[in-house]
């Protein structure tokens, strides 16, 4: 078996468990893709899936690039089909493998941010797998303010409000300054505070 088909091989037994439609997209990683499927067809499993193969093998599966090899990498791979050893070195069989704190996974809800990053730790490993920028948009755009902070003449000792603390600290703001609500609601304020801060 010539090198390029020892390769697919090995990422094809790796991901054995995805169907057709999961393998193509766990293997491709060049340009966008678009996952449609419905609620409990494996939607994150394939994430998380293409996330450890980005990290594991790269474009390992569709590359044609060939490394230097010998005897001991053709060995391994076919130690590794035949089932004589569970697990292969990366960096034998990978094409431009991405580090993962280069990868940026975002969901909708804590909940389904929770259950990603767990996934990810599970098959990756705490050490690699915590390294994965995964969250939802609002943790991690605090992650990169805070990171950041200093940029922006910030420490990276602040604290975001969500809505109810806006409503909460407006109202508190507007009864120390003796505002009456029935005059101006807290809502109209909050919106011109939006309105300048899209302008600028």
């Amino acid at each position: 078996m010539d090198f390029l088909s020892l390769r697919r091989e090995i990422i094809k037994k790796y991901f054995g468990q995805m169907n057709d439609r999961q393998f193509e997209a766990v293997t491709t990683v060049n340009g966008p893709l678009l996952v449609l499927a419905g609620a409990g067809s494996g939607k994150t499993t394939v994430l998380v899936n293409r996330i450890l193969n980005l990290i594991k093998f790269g474009d390992g599966y569709n590359s044609n690039y060939i490394p230097d090899f010998g005897a001991y990498e053709i060995k391994m791979g076919e130690d590794y089909l035949n089932g004589n050893i569970k697990d292969i070195p990366e960096d034998i069989f990978s094409v431009y493998p991405v580090k993962p704190w280069n990868i940026l996974a975002i969901t909708f809800t804590n909940k389904a941010a929770g259950e990603l990053k767990s996934r990810i730790c599970e098959k990756l490993g705490d050490e690699v797998g915590s390294n994965v920028w995964a969250g939802t948009f609002h943790s991690i755009c605090g992650k990169i303010l805070r990171y950041n902070a200093d940029l922006i003449g910030y420490t990276t000792h602040f604290t975001i409000y969500d809505t109810d603390d806006q409503r909460r600290l407006m109202k508190e703001i507007m009864k120390q300054n003796n505002v009456d609500e029935k005059f101006v609601k807290y809502s109209t304020v909050l919106n011109a505070i939006s309105n300048a801060k899209d302008k600028m």
